[in-house]
């Protein structure tokens, strides 16, 4: 049972990551975009799979209906259950474990990047939503040739610094993954170069003073962790209208996604092949454009 005064730093480290949310474009700009596309859940059965936000977490529910999570790890399930003061189970890396169609609504919040067999796991996701639900999923956009990955790198602050099996997705990628049991009607994009160089400093300075990710919220908590927060909050107030201004210019590439995604019914989608046993691909690559003598 915790002491008194140990009820009064998490209560503490709690408000702390209110003010540091309230002072993140980033994170306030992806929950808008959630919340837009989310609309009324009050008759929905819903699971979030989430990266360990807890403030995210906490906002989604208050849309209505009956909420499940699951955290993608460990650590995202001890920052999650000091948010929600639930208990909250950590995705094992093979099996999600609900009954078949259990869900209409699930939502993946910044978790596919930290899966190894991402194609597995979204099948289990499709398995578990019912024939009418649908999935919102929230991920890091990649480009092969980015400016911002490059600084993310040079800052030991990309995903795959941070323990992500991979730095993100592109378009393509993420479609591939959802094309045999999901069709994608909508899809957002947003956070723009500018902002994602600018914040890659600003989360460089953030890891220097605390060694997890920011939003994570810790498991244990003292009176330094909370002088650390002071210290946080600071530089988000002081780095905020910089960044406000950045993400205000649209000019430059957009490096997070948003997709909304219908189930069908689960259908491997097979790339045709010719007689000889060549794909498309292949025999496009090695014949001469208006000829159909292969060189």
């Amino acid at each position: 049972m915790m002491s008194e005064t140990q009820t009064q730093l998490k209560s503490e480290i709690k408000r702390w990551q209110q003010k540091l949310f309230r002072h993140s474009i980033r994170r306030k700009t992806k929950l808008n975009r959630i919340q837009t596309l989310l609309g009324n859940t009050a008759q929905l059965n819903c699971l979030e799979i989430s990266a360990g936000d807890g403030i995210i977490s906490q906002s989604i529910r208050q849309h209505g209906g009956s909420w499940s999570t699951l955290a993608i790890n460990e650590q995202a399930a001890d920052s999650l259950q000091q948010q929600l003061h639930i208990t909250i189970p950590a995705f094992d890396g093979t099996k999600l474990l609900f009954p078949d169609g259990h869900f209409d609504l699930l939502i993946i919040v910044d978790s596919l990047k930290n899966v190894a067999d991402d194609y597995a796991f979204i099948q289990e996701c499709h398995r578990i939503i019912n024939t009418t639900g649908w999935v919102l999923v929230s991920e890091r956009r990649r480009s092969s040739a980015s400016f911002v990955t490059l600084i993310q790198h040079l800052c030991n602050v990309a995903p795959d610094n941070l323990g992500c099996a991979r730095n993100g997705y592109t378009r393509d990628q993420i479609y591939r993954i959802l094309k045999d049991g999901f069709d994608v009607p909508e899809t957002i994009f947003y956070s723009n170069a500018l902002l994602e160089t600018f914040a890659a400093f600003n989360d460089a300075i953030q890891r220097s003073i605390l060694k997890a990710p920011v939003w994570l919220t810790p498991k244990e908590s003292d009176q330094e962790m909370l002088y650390h927060y002071r210290r946080l909050s600071n530089l988000a107030r002081f780095s905020y209208p910089l960044l406000w201004i950045a993400s205000l210019i649209n000019i430059f590439p957009k490096h997070e996604m948003l997709l909304r995604s219908h189930r069908r019914k689960w259908r491997p989608r097979r790339q045709p092949k010719l007689i000889d046993g060549r794909s498309i691909a292949d025999a496009t690559i090695n014949t001469r454009i208006g000829s159909a003598a292969p060189f």
